[in-house]
């Protein structure tokens, strides 16, 4: 098997339910041959920074800093979704409002036994609504709230299915019409306390609220063998927290840590299958642990520049777990301020976080249809899923941003970002592991994304 991989932006979906094979080795393989691809669809992930998750780069004035603002945020929605320490920064009650549009490219170049075929991911425009309100009880306490779209990924290729080698007389082995959609609401409540004039502490309580569907969407006889509507849209909700600290260690020097932990959802009865007991499975997904550290320093009382370091725990959060290895993502942010005017730039690195050898399966799940997610052919199935599907992360974005303030206590932010176009491929195939004679599969998958956003802050 061949695999290369470069810096790319996104890519994500998951899989499928099922039909169960008739006669024949080559049938057999038909069925794998469908099923593999029925994995390999993939989407634009939801968010910009890493992984499925935003890490506040989706937001109005932190997104034009690529996400900094752990350490010295510059809207309340930060403070209360990033480290809840820092809202000891906001005197009186602060009140921000804002949405960010995103806009990924997602393109399958496919070559081999099955013939020349480009599929594009219709799963193209999203928007982000984001929400929070901070208020200075007094005696060095305060209290925060609000409403983000944490992290999501989605993938439409009801018109623009992939194909399936031609190695069954089955004439409607043809193509896959996938429909794959995950989104993460998180809903905070949070709180803080000056312990000194140099010190903050604060944590948060996180409601999840998940919405998922996977599978095949179209009329009876399209695809695999009279494959239609097989998705099924579920939802569940978790829970978590964060924890956060902030030290002022000189004038100029503003230090931070926080720990955010993982949200769980339980998907129930979102894949089918007909390995072991035919039927609806449940997927166990889980948004990763948090580990943040960061530094803002002012270069003059206008200008300052932060960087934060986050480390994502991706190997032991559910179904990631499979594909991913831990991570480190690195954002710099800086800000100039003149006059009315805020001025932002801000640069992130994500690092590659596929693993060498998968898992052969995805959070448990036995079977994708007639497939079984077991041993070598399981394996090599996930590194598909892994490459082609779910995930692909990109490494470099770059953003910029505009503050203006209306007036004394109110704010306009708008953002821009850009990830930087990459590149997965794999070359691989299902049917030789079964000693058939069908040649080989290349999957070549392109992708950027480009988001833009805007909202209000208001201080009383």
């Amino acid at each position: 098997m061949n695999v290369s991989k470069k810096s790319g932006w996104v890519l994500k979906t998951v899989s499928r339910r099922t039909q169960t094979p008739r006669g024949g080795a080559l049938r057999r393989a038909g069925g794998l041959g469908g099923a593999a691809l029925l994995m390999m669809a993939s989407g634009g992930a939801f968010a910009l920074n890493t992984g499925t998750d935003a890490n506040l780069s989706m937001k109005p004035a932190s997104g034009a800093m690529a996400g900094a603002a752990y350490t010295k945020p510059q809207e309340a929605s930060a403070a209360v979704f990033g480290n809840p320490a820092t809202m000891t920064q906001f005197s009186g009650t602060n009140f921000g409002i804002g949405a960010s549009y995103l806009a990924p490219d997602v393109e399958i170049r496919q070559s081999g036994a099955a013939g020349a075929r480009t599929s594009n991911s219709e799963a193209e425009d999203y928007v982000a609504p984001d929400v929070a309100v901070t208020h200075e009880l007094g005696g060095g306490w305060y209290l925060g709230t609000g409403i983000e779209v944490d992290a999501g990924l989605g993938g439409d290729y009801r018109n623009s299915p992939l194909t399936v080698p031609s190695i069954s007389t089955d004439p409607a082995v043809t193509g896959l019409p996938l429909l794959v959609e995950l989104l993460s609401f998180n809903v905070n409540f949070a709180a803080a306390k000056k312990l000194t004039p140099q010190t903050s502490v604060g944590a948060a309580l996180t409601v999840g609220f998940g919405l998922a569907q996977l599978g095949t969407a179209g009329p009876a006889g399209a695809g695999l063998g009279g494959f239609g509507g097989t998705s099924a849209s579920v939802h569940d909700f978790g829970f978590g927290g964060s924890l956060g600290v902030t030290h002022q260690l000189t004038p100029a020097m503003m230090l931070s840590a926080a720990i955010k932990s993982p949200v769980k959802y339980d998907f129930k009865n979102i894949l089918h299958t007909t390995v072991g007991a035919a039927g609806f499975q449940n997927l166990n997904l889980e948004q990763p642990l948090e580990l943040v550290v960061g530094a803002a320093y002012d270069i003059a009382p206008n200008w300052m520049v932060e960087t934060d370091l986050v480390w994502k725990n991706w190997s032991n959060a559910k179904a990631y777990e499979d594909l991913y290895e831990d991570q480190f993502l690195l954002s710099v942010g800086t800000q100039y301020k003149t006059g009315p005017w805020s001025l932002r730039m801000g640069y992130s690195y994500a690092e590659d976080i596929m693993r060498d050898t998968p898992n052969s399966t995805l959070s448990g799940l036995r079977g994708l249809g007639p497939v079984p997610l077991s041993g070598p052919l399981g394996v090599e199935l996930v590194k598909l899923v892994q490459t082609t599907l779910l995930p692909v992360v990109w490494n470099h974005t770059l953003t910029a941003g505009i503050g203006y303030d209306l007036s004394r206590n109110v704010r306009l932010d708008t953002f821009a970002a850009y990830a930087f176009k990459g590149d997965v491929s794999r070359t691989t195939n299902i049917a030789a592991n079964l000693g058939i004679p069908v040649g080989p599969e290349t999957y070549q998958t392109d992708v950027k994304a480009w988001a833009v956003g805007a909202g209000l802050s208001f201080k009383f």
